[in-house]
This record gives structure tokens, sequence and C-alpha cells, in this order.
């Protein structure tokens, strides 16, 4: 197998802000989802077909895929060889500390950029047991050619005052309660709004329905706590999965990696306790 044919692997950098790293060949469709952070994706060879905001945006090798911070997207396959990529996504709370800019911005879906894939590149390259202030400074380089060549400001929406009170009144909600499986007619009383009203406000502000929301939000936590090492059926447990094989169904569809294997790598990683372990094997490959 070479370094281009490996399946996806990934790192959760707590030490870097919860910084998420993802390499590998993906085959497989991908459902609509959205991260809490900005998605940049270095699409080494294939094809990655991005679907979101009602059109259609095809990404080659040498091309990078930008998602904003909750903006829903889907992704297919060019062809049956699917796309080989290299993703870092920066949560939101990294964007706001280190740029002046909001989080909240609107930007190219793919992007043909020079300056910013060379940005992108030391960016991962620093990841490899580099100097803390070196890895800042790629960070900070990335961000600001991201920001000033890509991205614009949102107009604002208007949205009735109940509609956006109905909303997040049921997100907290949901957030408290991943390990339930919670009804329209639950949350539609907590909201105090009609159940299809709710739904369709839902599904305008947030970009999908409650129910794919509260799945992804049970997708996150599982990210998080296989990432420090809790065992599998646990976290199924925890985020309100069947059991450990419907978690693996789920985890995998969605990040192409099995929760076990997202484990391992992440209690390798800590045993080796050193920012060297990620080597070019993991993640730099093809760079």
């Amino acid at each position: 197998m070479t370094p281009l044919d490996c399946d996806p692997r990934a790192l959760k950098l707590h030490d870097f802000g919860g910084i998420e790293v993802t390499v590998g060949r993906f085959r497989q469709a991908l459902p609509r989802h959205s991260h809490d952070g900005l998605m940049l994706s270095l699409i080494n060879d294939g094809v990655q077909v991005v679907r979101s905001r009602g059109g259609s945006n095809a990404a080659s090798a040498g091309a990078i895929v930008a998602v904003a911070p909750n903006e829903v997207h889907a992704a297919d396959p060019g062809d049956q060889s699917g796309w080989f990529y290299h993703t870092v996504m920066i949560p939101c709370a990294v964007l706001e500390k280190r740029q002046c800019n909001s989080s909240q911005f609107y930007c190219e879906t793919t992007i043909i950029d020079r300056s910013l894939l060379a940005a992108l590149k030391s960016f991962l390259r620093s990841l490899q047991g580099s100097a803390t202030i070196v890895r800042e400074q790629a960070l900070l380089d990335l961000l600001t050619q991201f920001y000033v060549g890509h991205t614009t400001m949102p107009q604002r929406e208007n949205y009735k005052p109940t509609e956006v009170r109905a909303v997040e009144t049921c997100k907290q909600y949901l957030a408290a309660y991943l390990d339930r499986n919670i009804s329209l007619l639950e949350l539609s009383h907590l909201a105090r709004i009609d159940r299809y009203l709710l739904v369709r406000s839902f599904t305008h502000i947030v970009g999908m329905p409650p129910h794919a929301w509260h799945s992804q939000r049970r997708l996150s936590k599982c990210l998080e706590m296989l990432s420090r090492g809790h065992p599998v059926a646990d976290v199924a447990q925890a985020t309100g999965f069947a059991d450990q094989a419907h978690l693996t169904r789920a985890f995998k569809r969605v990040t192409g990696i099995t929760p076990g294997k997202f484990r391992k790598d992440h209690l390798h990683f800590e045993a080796q306790r050193s920012e060297a372990h990620l080597s070019s094997k993991l993640l730099l490959s093809d760079i």
C-alpha cells in the first residue's frame, strides 16, 4: 500500500486548542454535517465533490476545500478511487483568539491559491515536533492569508425573535442530553411552538433538522471522549447509541475511521509523550 492509499487517520491536538488533523483516502459519500470550526482540506489526489449552499464544487489535486464554521455540507467522490486529503479543523475558539475577525463568515468552497497552499503545507509541517512558537506563527500565517484573501462577512439574517429563541432553547436542551432520544413533541413543548414550525425554523437557521443536529453533537462528543482514551463501549452508552456496533457504523460513516482505531491512535500518541510522534507516516505523507 502506498502512502496515498492509506485509510483515514486522525488526531485531536488537545494541547493546541483542540485542532484536529485528518489524513487518508476517503472513498465513500460523506453525509450532510458541519463543524464547530474552520475546515481546510488539501486535496492531494482524486476528486472530491462538495455540496453546500445549494450548489456543488469539484476539487482535484492541488485545490483546497474550505468550509466555514457551522456551514452544513456534504461530499461525494468524483470517481471510485475517492480522494486523498490532509485536513485541519480549527475550532471557533482558536479562530476568535488568534484573529480580530469573528468566526462567522462566508468563504470560497474550492480555492486555488499557491500562497495559501504553501501556508497550509507549512502549518502541517510545523506539527512535526516544531517548537510551540513555530507552530503558532505557522497557524497565524495560514489564518491571515485565508481571512484576507478568501472570506466575506455575512449579511444579517432577519429571523423572528420567537423562532430564534425556540431554536436556541432546543439546541441547549439537545446538547445537554446526548444520551437520550428526544422527540419533536418534547422539543415543541419545551420551546412552546408548533413542532412543524420548530422543524422549519431549526432547519432554516441551523441548516439541518433537530434530529440531525443532535446526531452530529453526539458524534462530536464521541470524538472528544475517544481522543481522551475512554473505552468505546462507555462512549456509546454516554452518547445514546444502542451499542458499540451502532456507534461504529455511525462514526465510520462520517469519519472513515472506526472508533477503536481513532482511540488507539490517540492512546499511542499520548504514550509517546512527544509532539514528534506527529510523523510523516501519520500526517505529512506527500506534503
